[in-house]
């Protein structure tokens, strides 16, 4: 199991990585989709996916509920709810992103990353741009998500960079290291614990 959920974690973790370079090429212009509505649909999109790989990556130890829970996101739009479900198998689903480790404990990243509550603001935006318009509707416009779309960018990778998550049902905790970057190295080191507490 351990060799099998470090595997599978990496491969989430690379999956992230080309949808992060995906959108990279959006904002930089690099690439496009014709129009800059449907590029702006195209990043929301592809932010989305990635907010999905992060939310169940802390599953790929517990086969049954991964599979569950990809099957209710693709029916479900509503990032609280989403959420729900995954804490409810894994209560400490979320990573938390680290800067080594210092004597005795791990380095907390104090800001700069994707905190949970703004990944749930994030994904019910990017499922506002997947959608038409309302002609009525005051909402924000679909211009001003795309010039967020960097930063939302920068967040994210400060949060998956470096960073540690508990697996479901074992409880034991991983260590990460992935860089955002093109053929740079993805570690995953699986760390048992001996209490609850690390």
């Amino acid at each position: 199991m351990e060799i099998r959920a470090r595997r599978e974690y990496a491969s989430m973790m690379r999956e992230c990585r080309y949808r992060v370079e995906t959108l990279r090429d959006f904002t930089s212009g690099k690439t496009h989709c014709t129009y800059l509505q449907t590029t702006i649909e195209s990043e929301a999109l592809q932010l989305r996916k990635l907010l999905e790989l992060i939310a169940f990556s802390s599953l790929v130890s517990y086969q049954n509920a991964y599979r569950t829970v990809r099957s209710d996101i693709a029916k479900d739009w509503h990032a609280a709810r989403i959420l729900r479900k995954i804490e409810d198998i894994n209560p400490e689903f979320y990573p938390v992103p680290v800067d080594g480790f210092n004597k005795q404990s791990w380095t907390k990243v104090q800001s700069g990353y994707l905190t949970r509550k703004q990944f749930e603001r994030l994904y019910d935006k990017c499922g506002a741009m997947l959608h038409s318009q309302n002609p009525f509707s005051k909402g924000k416009s679909s211009l001003a998500f795309h010039k967020k779309v960097p930063e939302y960018l920068d967040r994210i990778e400060t949060l998956l960079s470096e960073h540690l998550v508990e697996l479901a049902e074992s409880q034991d905790l991983i260590h990460v290291i992935a860089p955002m970057e093109e053929n740079a190295p993805i570690q995953v080191r699986y760390l048992v614990r001996k209490t609850r507490h690390a």
